[in-house]
């Protein structure tokens, strides 16, 4: 590695900034390309970084029994016909090729699905998935430089060059042919998030990587690169333990609740706000994540269910507090969570007068899926508030993964991958759809960057 600013030489020919799993997947696909490659990333070495090591590993792909129609039109669906067509249908069409390739480099899967064609997941989930990737890269002999902050891209003659970096010996100069950004969402930077967000962003909880600070998006804008959607994001609804014990997640990451459809959701007025059976919780738990934290009295929400649910909604936590809070009537269960007592009787005085076949549609919001009347004592409740996963919005790329300027021509030299590109995510999120778009973009960006690079002498 190059220690000063003072050499013109190249250190290679392709950099790439973050070792999560678009950037190893770039980073192998450009050496399988015969480029020389170097990884640069803010992390220390040795501890959970990249968003991949707090995923829950779940890796959604086309097959025989989930067609590309079908996961086409689950991303366009979620996203009420927002997503880039474009971008969608690479991710879709070179899903299955991704999974088989992290297959081929030692990832085991197991499916856990409850839609068992729709995903599968890295056995040991994203921190085993994590692990598997950045020691193939280790094996074909691409440095990591760890501790090192990328600050600025280098453009010479209107085409990137390199990039000004900090690591622990001081201001350091790289100089490539081509330099891949996959350096993850804006999440962890509180200024970022407030600022783009609004001030409830303040109530989310960081599920990922505290070093994913938005420094690719920010390097790029530098370059007039074009950005979209910054108000926008995965937020998982999440148990609110992790709130109060964060470090019940901080090594493996949070879990998003599931199977709380069968339940409502209310807010401390006892109110509902969200249509709960819109779909299965796979479907909206980010969104519902979202809607709490951003909207709701504090940021908070309760999913409220009975004894009949007792052991169907899952709160995917085991930290103190697990268990739900009980009560025998629904008063005294207001009473121990800071529930409007009157507000919740009458909610659901209101909903179980209007269950029919499954369905509540004569009240707002309506529940269209999964109804049933909640009237089985003890009654139970979750408190919940919005976990914070990476942010769709970012920088525009096109299909070849080059990083797009004002005019959405390409930036000469520079591509990027992973969360910190936007174009296919909004609104919504269909779970384990975001690892294959990494890789599938990241193997992208690593092969274009290769190629370009033969081009400059």
């Amino acid at each position: 590695m190059v220690d000063s600013f003072s050499s013109d030489k190249i250190q290679c020919e392709i950099l790439v900034l973050g070792d999560g799993i678009a950037g190893c997947s770039a980073a192998l696909t450009a050496a399988d390309c015969g480029a020389r490659v170097i990884v640069l990333e803010k992390a220390p070495k040795d501890i959970p970084h990249g968003n991949t090591a707090f995923s829950g590993g779940s890796f959604r792909r086309t097959s025989e029994s989930y067609s590309a129609d079908r996961f086409y039109s689950d991303i366009m669906n979620l996203s009420e016909g927002k997503s880039d067509p474009e971008l969608t249908g690479v991710v879709v069409e070179g899903s299955q090729k991704a999974r088989n390739w992290l297959t081929e480099l030692g990832v085991p899967w197991t499916r856990r699905s409850r839609d068992p064609a729709a995903a599968d997941q890295a056995e040991g989930q994203g921190k085993a998935l994590a692990a598997v990737i950045r020691r193939a890269v280790e094996n074909k002999g691409i440095p990591i430089s760890y501790e090192t902050e990328g600050l600025s891209l280098i453009r010479k003659e209107g085409r990137v060059t390199g990039i000004r970096a900090r690591n622990k010996d001081g201001l350091i100069e790289l100089n490539s042919r081509a330099v891949v950004l996959a350096t993850g969402g804006f999440q962890a930077n509180p200024e970022m998030v407030v600022r783009y967000l609004g001030e409830g962003g303040a109530h989310l909880v960081l599920r990922g990587s505290p070093y994913n600070t938005g420094d690719g998006i920010r390097m790029a804008q530098e370059l007039d690169a074009t950005i979209d959607w910054m108000d926008d994001f995965h937020g998982g609804l999440i148990y609110y333990g992790y709130k109060k014990y964060p470090e019940v997640g901080a090594m493996a990451g949070m879990r998003s609740m599931k199977k709380y459809e069968v339940g409502i959701l209310v807010n401390q007025d006892g109110k509902r706000f969200v249509d709960e059976g819109e779909h299965s919780s796979e479907k909206t738990y980010a969104k519902f994540g979202k809607i709490v934290a951003l909207t709701q009295p504090g940021g908070v929400g309760y999913v409220i269910f009975d004894a009949k649910n007792k052991n169907i909604v899952n709160p995917d936590y085991k930290g103190p507090e697990m268990e739900p809070v009980e009560a025998k009537s629904l008063q005294l269960l207001a009473g121990k969570l800071d529930i409007n007592a009157e507000g919740l009787s009458a909610t659901l005085r209101e909903f179980n007068a209007s269950v029919r076949d499954g369905k509540c549609l004569s009240i707002t919001p309506p529940k269209t899926n999964f109804a049933q009347p909640i009237d089985t004592p003890p009654y139970y409740a979750y408190k919940v508030t919005g976990g914070f996963t990476f942010t769709f919005g970012g920088i525009r790329t096109n299909s070849r993964a080059e990083v797009l300027d004002r005019n959405l021509k390409p930036i000469p030299g520079l591509y990027a991958a992973g969360e910190m590109v936007t174009g296919i995510f909004y609104g919504n999120y269909a779970g384990g759809s975001s690892l294959p778009r990494c890789v599938v973009f990241g193997r992208i960006a690593g092969e274009q960057a290769a190629k370009y690079a033969k081009t400059i002498m």
